[in-house]
């Protein structure tokens, strides 16, 4: 196994969570149609990924851009408003991922970066910027006490992803802003939902907890290597921050955060149609 060979596979796992959980968070009603273009899309990209026809990647920044184009005609209304643009940002990350994995499969020298780099960014843009900041963005986005919270910490960790963008090569002051940004927000979002859920969803609450413990032995692992210790030995040869951090951050720490959320959000529409089956009910008796 090489580490290029681990992030495709991380890759495509990111992307199909990434995408389902858009799915199921941000649009009202289950769509056939979109469903059936998001496994073509993902076929392409494997098949662009693992096979020597890299062009076909450039199926998924096209299902990604439709995607989000399908999302503003639903929600054009509401993009005044902060909450609005706040559940913009997962599908703008989604389109910056794809761009980078479309870069890395035909090795374009995006900034003069190559392939193991525009992966590394598309894995931070799917796993980090589509997949937990949407999670964010979904909580944000409900009838919630504790929104604001959620709402700020989209922005702080949009702004703080930026940040450590432009401190990769120049501006390298910006990089622990960021990186300080993102250890701050995205754990107090996710305590701020522990507790709201602790009540309400043993299952939510459960994935919740096991996100966040990942989550921080994750950042753990992020600033020793930032302060450039040793972070953990190789494994099988690939270095820990694709096989340790990669692999933790990709398959545990987001899938969970967004199933939490989901499972959280089914109970909120379970009761919502039970309160309005029963109060229906009432008033025909």
């Amino acid at each position: 196994m090489t580490e290029l060979s681990l992030l495709r596979g991380l890759l495509l796992s990111s992307m199909a969570v990434a995408s389902i959980g858009t799915n199921l968070l941000f649009f009202e009603e289950p769509s056939r149609l979109r469903m059936a273009a998001l496994v073509a899309a993902l076929c392409c990209a494997a098949v662009g990924l693992l096979l020597p026809v890299p062009l076909l990647c450039l199926v998924w920044l096209v299902f990604c851009s439709a995607n989000f184009a399908d999302f503003l005609r639903r929600r054009l209304s509401t993009l005044r408003s902060a909450l609005g643009l706040a559940t913009c940002i997962p599908f703008l990350f989604s389109i910056i991922a794809s761009v980078w994995l479309v870069g890395g499969a035909n090795d374009l020298r995006i900034l003069g970066y190559g392939p193991a780099f525009s992966y590394y960014a598309a894995m931070h843009g799917t796993v980090l910027g589509w997949t937990l900041i949407g999670a964010l963005a979904a909580l944000a986005n409900q009838a919630l006490p504790q929104r604001r919270i959620h709402l700020a910490a989209v922005f702080i960790c949009f702004a703080s992803f930026l940040l450590i963008a432009l401190g990769i090569d120049q501006l390298r002051w910006l990089k622990p802003i960021g990186v300080v940004g993102l250890t701050v927000a995205v754990p107090t979002s996710q305590l701020v939902f522990l507790r709201h859920a602790r009540a309400r969803s043993r299952g939510a609450f459960t994935l919740g907890c096991v996100s966040l413990a990942a989550l921080a032995f994750t950042m753990l692992l992020a600033w020793r290597n930032e302060v450039s210790m040793a972070a953990w030995p190789p494994v099988f040869g690939v270095r820990s921050m694709v096989s340790v951090h990669g692999v933790l951050n990709a398959l545990v720490v987001g899938p969970s955060f967004l199933l939490a959320v989901a499972l959280d959000a089914r109970r909120d529409d379970a009761v919502g149609s039970k309160w309005f089956v029963l109060n229906r009910n009432s008033e025909e008796a």
